[in-house]
């Protein structure tokens, strides 16, 4: 049980942290640290690891979310985000040849700007509230539909919420033991 209990403390934070920010949409606006965990995992982990943590969280916190938010539990929606994980992706397998502290916060605003670009591309593309036009492209990524919040609100939040969690998981990255060598290994030596 000890060596589960930092993966379940961390599932149980990340699962908190986004259902909480979904419960309080206008105090913090997509201020979640699953994009910057898919990106640390992915430039990070090995193995199954990098995919699991953040597939879990997101899988089983979705369905709450979604009600929290006043969407159905499974619809399209879930799909309009797919180019921005992918994005998220492309940039965390970059960041696994240069894993260090700069270029992966740096990682993190590309994947947040990457992100919410192509979300909002997506929103112009499929969502009636946005003439077909170049104002209406502009209207999606930067003022958003009338009577709503801003979208930059979204890129802000996103970019801060990756930068802080990029941070906390490189300082726990950092203050965790080596891994010791396996026996095999040290023989070998």
């Amino acid at each position: 049980m000890n060596r589960w209990l930092p993966a379940i403390l961390i599932f149980s934070i990340l699962a908190a942290f986004r259902v909480v920010g979904s419960m309080y949409p206008t105090l913090f606006p997509n201020f979640q640290p699953l994009p910057a965990i898919l990106l640390c995992s992915i430039a990070f982990l090995r193995g199954h690891q990098r995919w699991l943590l953040p597939l879990l969280v997101w899988s089983l916190t979705d369905p709450f979310t979604s009600l929290l938010q006043g969407y159905p539990v499974f619809s399209t929606r879930t799909l309009d985000i797919l180019p921005g994980i992918a994005a998220i992706i492309g940039i965390a397998l970059w960041n696994r040849k240069h894993a260090t502290a700069l270029p992966t916060l740096a990682s993190s605003i590309m994947a947040a700007t990457a992100f919410y670009f192509l979300t909002n591309c997506v929103s112009f593309a499929v969502d009636p509230l946005y003439a077909k036009t170049w104002q209406g492209f502009a209207q999606a990524q930067w003022t958003g539909p009338a009577g709503l919040s801003p979208t930059w609100i979204f890129l802000r939040n996103m970019t801060a919420g990756n930068l802080l969690f990029t941070g906390v998981f490189l300082l726990a990255r950092k203050s965790l033991p080596a891994p010791a060598l396996q026996p095999s290994a040290a023989i070998a030596r």
